[in-house]
């Protein structure tokens, strides 16, 4: 579900996704990436403004939106994919 209120100016550079969690609050998601000397995927997370969410936790999950200038880089990688 898409919730568009979500000021992505706001966000850590590195933020991925936007979520609330089941405890009212809401925080950035990083990226995930192996933790050194782990053997574990790990994804940082920073608190966040809700945004005045007020639906289901468990639908909040907002990926970010592509920048425009990525669009041709991941135009040109779909094709990639595709061959």
């Amino acid at each position: 579900m898409k919730f568009s209120a979500i000021d992505w100016n706001q966000a850590p550079a590195n933020a991925r996704w936007w979520a609330m969690d089941g405890d009212g609050h809401a925080y950035w998601y990083c990226a995930p990436q192996i933790a050194s000397a782990t053997t574990f995927w790990f994804a940082a997370r920073h608190p966040a403004p809700s945004f005045g969410y007020a639906r289901d936790f468990r639908l909040s999950l907002q990926e970010r939106p592509a920048a425009a200038d990525d669009a041709p880089a991941l135009a040109a990688a779909a094709r990639m994919l595709r061959r």
